[in-house]
C-alpha cells in the first residue's frame, strides 16, 4: 500500500472528480475545504480521477494543472484484481436493487484498500454497505462510515 504521512494523525483524503470540478468551478465551500486539505498535505488521487479531469480540460492551462496532479499528490496504486472486485461489488448491489457504476465501485474499493477517506458529493457511494469499510470525508476530516442519510 502507498500511504501518505498523516498530518496531526488525520488520514489522507481521496478527492473524487465531482469535487475537483466544483473546486475549479470556484464553489466557495469546496474551494476552502480542498485548499485546507492541500495545505495539510492530506490529498491523494487516482490515475482514473486524473484521467477524468484531463478529459474535461477546456484549455491548456487546466490540462497542465491536471497533469501536474501526478507530481503534487500521492497517486494510490491499484491492487491487482481490483477492477474485478469492483465489478463484483457493482453486481452485488444491483441484486439488491441498488445501482453503483463500475467506476464508483472502483473508486470506493481503492479508498477502502488504501484506508483513506473519500471526499465526494456523489450520493451513490451511500449505497455501499457499512460492512465494506468505506469512510467518507466530512466535518473537517473525521472518519465517517458511509451510511444512508449522510451527505458528504
Amino acid at each position: 500500500m502507498n500511504h501518505l504521512p498523516p498530518e496531526n494523525n488525520l488520514p489522507p483524503v481521496l478527492i473524487d472528480t465531482p469535487i475537483w470540478l466544483n473546486y475549479f468551478g470556484k464553489n466557495a465551500h469546496i474551494f476552502q475545504k480542498v485548499n485546507a486539505l492541500m495545505d495539510a498535505g492530506r490529498v491523494c488521487s487516482l490515475s482514473l480521477i486524473i484521467a477524468e479531469l484531463l478529459a474535461t480540460a477546456q484549455d491548456k492551462e487546466k490540462l497542465k494543472i491536471f497533469q501536474d496532479f501526478t507530481k503534487i499528490f500521492t497517486i494510490l496504486q491499484e491492487k491487482e484484481g481490483l477492477w474485478l472486485e469492483a465489478a463484483l461489488l457493482s453486481c452485488e448491489l444491483r441484486e439488491k436493487n441498488k445501482r453503483l457504476t463500475l467506476r464508483d465501485a472502483y473508486v470506493a474499493l481503492m479508498a477502502i484498500h488504501h484506508d483513506v477517506l473519500l471526499y465526494t458529493n456523489n450520493r451513490a457511494f451511500q449505497k455501499i454497505p457499512k460492512s465494506k469499510g468505506l469512510k467518507l470525508y466530512k466535518n473537517g476530516g473525521k472518519r465517517r462510515d458511509a451510511k444512508k442519510g449522510d451527505t458528504p
